[in-house]
């Protein structure tokens, strides 16, 4: 029921904006192309003049068939924006964009940011490995730790042999 609810509340703002939009469409496609978008004669003029071979070649004519294609596209657009944020929040969004962008400071600088484990390089598994050894044993380096470990291990080794 909802579903059922909702499309109709849509469908009827479509209706309302494409109403709209096509007397605001009327005055400009007259202003502009002494086109009358809702009389017959117009079509058929078009029509015509594309049926005898005729090609847009003007930015006018280009210009009047873009606007047309583009009408029914515009429409859902301004129709889907009304039915997501309501009326009086689709009129005050540009006014309330502009007031953020000119309010908001211009340099958006911080004086300290301390951020750990930023950029540097990534450590290899040895690497990690001789870093650790060193705090252990005071500044013994990988290599020689590997000796001296080499070194305890045989030691070892000999005493269980001895007993």
């Amino acid at each position: 029921m909802k579903k059922i609810k909702n499309f109709i509340r849509f469908l009827s703002i479509c209706i309302i904006v494409f109403f709209v939009l096509g007397y605001i469409c009327q005055f400009l496609f007259k202003l502009l192309w002494s086109f009358e978008l809702f009389n017959r004669v117009s079509y058929d003029i078009i029509y015509d003049y594309w049926e005898k071979g005729g090609v847009f070649k003007t930015f006018r004519d280009c210009s009047l068939a873009a606007a047309l294609c583009l009408m029914p596209f515009i429409g859902l657009i301004l129709s889907y924006k009304l039915y997501k944020y309501g009326l009086v929040r689709f009129l005050t969004n540009p006014i309330i964009k502009l007031y953020r962008r000119v309010t908001r400071p211009k340099v958006m600088e911080v004086e300290h940011v301390s951020i750990k484990n930023l950029g540097g390089k990534d450590k290899t598994l040895d690497e990690i490995i001789a870093e650790k050894i060193e705090k252990e044993k005071g500044g013994v380096t990988g290599g020689n730790a590997v000796q001296s470990l080499r070194k305890q291990i045989a030691a070892k080794i000999e005493e269980n042999e001895k007993q």
